[in-house]
């Protein structure tokens, strides 16, 4: 007789919108839907006072902010009409552990960030994640390439030349114009031979 196969536990996932505000080519957002057996998804951003009011922007960069999360909220909606983004204030090493409880999160997904203040609030935000019993995806988003693989490969530097992005790389330098074409061809889910 077969064993019965086991049955997957139902995950809660929060969703942290960060610097990247899209829905169509979100590699972070189609992990963390493409996770196995979803019961709750929460879309989030953190308006985080440590970063917004230590950052100086003009009014153009305020009104896209709030445009994007608005829009984002309203294209959520009209996917699901009982979904929304949820925008928090506060520090996300206080907000999300919050939230987490509250909801009875099991998942946390982003797009990971290699500045110098993501670095340091991430590995707050995973510290806690962990005691929690959150687990955490972090998911390579917005550059080509994970700037952590390549700090990696170069020996634990930063790379400060093109050059030495390119040795890092291991693309020769005469087939850049093909990444750019299968990146093209990646967002827009076509193929490059046509």
């Amino acid at each position: 007789m077969a064993k019965p196969i086991p049955l997957l536990k139902p995950i809660r996932v929060i969703y942290w919108f960060r610097t990247d505000l899209r829905l169509t080519d979100s590699p972070g957002l189609c992990s963390a839907l493409s996770l196995p057996n979803i019961e709750s998804f929460y879309p989030v951003w953190c308006f985080d006072p440590n970063y917004v009011y230590s950052h100086r922007v003009g009014l153009n960069r305020w009104l896209f902010l709030l445009s994007s999360m608005s829009d984002i909220s309203s294209h959520l909606t009209s996917l699901n009409p009982r979904q929304k983004l949820h925008v928090v204030r506060g520090p996300p090493e206080e907000v999300l552990p919050l939230m987490w409880k509250e909801w009875g999160i099991t998942h946390l997904v982003f797009e990971k960030d290699s500045n110098g203040y993501a670095r340091v609030r991430d590995k707050k935000v995973l510290d806690l994640a962990g005691r929690a019993g959150v687990e955490v995806v972090g998911v390579h988003g917005r550059h080509l390439f994970d700037p952590e693989v390549v700090v990696k490969v170069n020996g634990g530097k930063g790379t400060m030349t093109l050059h030495q992005w390119q040795n890092v790389s291991g693309l020769p330098r005469d087939s850049y114009h093909l990444l750019a074409l299968d990146f093209h061809c990646f967002i827009h889910n076509i193929s490059p031979r046509g």
